[in-house]
C-alpha cells in the first residue's frame, strides 16, 4: 500500500466514523448508557521525536456493547513517517461499584509493525481500569514479544532476531478538575504506556480534553510529553504530540 493509497484510507476512515480514541485519550465515562449500543472512534494526531522527527498519524476503534457489562472493540493506527501500523482487539467486562464508579477488566492482544526497523511486535495486555468521578486508575500487565527480520550477519554474534519480555506493568493515573459526566472537562494524566506502545519505562505524562457535542458526539483532545530515559521527570525531551478526535454513538 503505498502513500497516496495510505492517506485515501485514512481520510475515508475519519470521514465516515468521525470519532475518538482508546480509554487513554478520552476520559469520560466508558459505560454504556442503555441506549446506544455501538461507538465509533477516530482520530488525528501529530508530534516530533528525537529519533524520526516529525510525525502525524490517525486511529479509528469500532466498539459494540452486548450488554450492560460486555464489550468488545476493534481498532487499527497508522503512524506515517514512523512507518508504525497496529490493530488490536479487546474484550471488557464492567463491574459497578457505587452509583458513579465503575470497573473494568479489559483483555486486549495487539500486532504493531515497525516498518522502518523492520519489526513485529506482538502484544497481550491484561488490566484492571477503575473510573471514579474525579479520577482514574489503570494497572496490569503485558506480555510482549519482538521479532526482527532480516538480522545482518554481523550483527549474529551479539544480537536476537527475537525477544519476549513477559511480564511489563501497565500504570496510569489521571484527575479531572469536574465530574466525569460533565458536558465539558480538563484534566491531567501520567503512564507507562501510549495507545499502542507498551514499555516498562515509558513514562508519559500531559493533559487531556472532552467536550460533548450535538448529535451524539463528542470531542476529545491530549497533548502528550515522553521524556527521554528511564523514569526521570529530569530527562531531557524525546516526544511531544497532540491528539484531537470525535467519538459518535448510535
Amino acid at each position: 500500500m503505498n502513500f497516496l493509497q495510505k492517506t485515501i484510507l485514512t481520510a475515508a476512515l475519519l470521514f465516515a466514523g468521525t470519532s475518538a480514541a482508546f480509554a487513554q485519550a478520552y476520559s469520560g465515562e466508558r459505560k454504556f448508557d442503555g441506549v446506544h449500543k455501538n461507538e465509533i472512534n477516530g482520530s488525528l494526531f501529530f508530534g516530533e521525536n528525537v529519533v524520526t522527527g516529525f510525525y502525524f498519524g490517525e486511529n479509528a476503534i469500532y466498539t459494540h456493547h452486548f450488554t450492560p457489562r460486555w464489550s468488545i472493540s476493534a481498532g487499527q493506527q497508522i503512524q506515517f513517517l514512523k512507518q508504525v501500523y497496529a490493530i488490536d482487539v479487546t474484550g471488557t467486562y464492567r463491574i459497578p461499584i457505587l452509583k458513579k464508579t465503575n470497573l473494568y477488566i479489559d483483555g486486549r492482544v495487539m500486532y504493531s509493525r515497525y516498518q522502518r526497523w523492520k519489526v513485529n511486535e506482538p502484544v497481550v495486555n491484561l488490566s484492571a481500569y477503575l473510573e471514579t468521578t474525579y479520577f482514574d486508575l489503570r494497572w496490569g500487565w503485558s506480555f510482549i514479544s519482538y521479532h526482527k527480520q532480516d538480522v545482518k550477519e554481523e550483527y549474529k554474534s551479539y544480537t536476537s532476531s527475537s525477544y519476549t519480555e513477559p511480564l511489563v506493568m501497565t500504570l496510569q493515573l489521571g484527575i479531572n478538575i469536574r465530574p466525569r459526566n460533565h458536558p465539558w472537562n480538563l484534566g491531567l494524566f501520567i503512564r507507562n504506556f501510549d495507545q499502542y506502545y507498551y514499555e516498562n519505562w515509558n513514562i508519559n505524562w500531559g493533559l487531556r480534553f472532552h467536550c460533548t457535542l450535538p448529535l451524539d458526539m463528542k470531542l476529545f483532545s491530549e497533548l502528550n510529553v515522553r521524556p527521554a530515559g528511564s523514569i526521570s521527570q529530569l530527562a531531557t525531551r524525546y516526544e511531544t504530540s497532540l491528539k484531537v478526535g470525535l467519538k459518535y454513538v448510535w
